[in-house]
């Protein structure tokens, strides 16, 4: 040990202190910190795009089957009852066509007259009909199912 001119012990191990920059094991450290959550976010990334196409999917067969209700409940019970077993194409953006190569959604209307009457409506003069929508897309049989009952109330 040596001492300096206003007689204060030096000690080397205090040189540590004044170094600049990071040492190997360090860096070492970070990197693999950097590469592992990498790898973890590209991983998650293919479910999230699964999910992001399911999602649209579902909505425009939405707008299908919305599409073809708000025709039906448009429409008088006669002529309802009268277009049972209706198909309809769909192209991919939800929109009408007519060209079956294009169609991207198929959306079948299974209607069945007089299945029986309303919950709270009178016992006589009332007739209903039960509208089942299914839907195909290109990737995927029965992708969506709903059900929609028509009422004659007569006016």
């Amino acid at each position: 040990m040596r001492q300096s001119s206003n007689s204060l012990i030096y000690f080397p191990v205090f040189s540590i202190f004044r170094r600049k920059g990071f040492s190997l094991v360090e860096v070492t450290l970070a990197l693999g910190l950097c590469a592992f959550t990498l790898v973890a976010l590209l991983g998650l990334l293919p479910v999230a795009l699964n999910s992001a196409r399911s999602a649209t999917e579902i909505s425009r067969s939405a707008k299908a089957i919305e599409h073809m209700a708000s025709e039906l409940s448009q429409s008088r019970f006669t002529n309802v009852v009268g277009m049972a077993n209706q198909t309809r194409y769909f192209d991919y953006d939800g929109l009408v066509t007519t060209n079956t190569n294009d169609a991207y959604f198929t959306v079948r209307a299974t209607i069945v007259p007089d299945a029986g009457l309303l919950p709270g409506t009178p016992q006589t003069g009332v007739h209903q009909a039960r509208v089942t929508f299914e839907v195909d897309t290109r990737s995927q049989t029965n992708a969506a199912r709903a059900s929609l009952v028509i009422a004659d109330l007569g006016y």
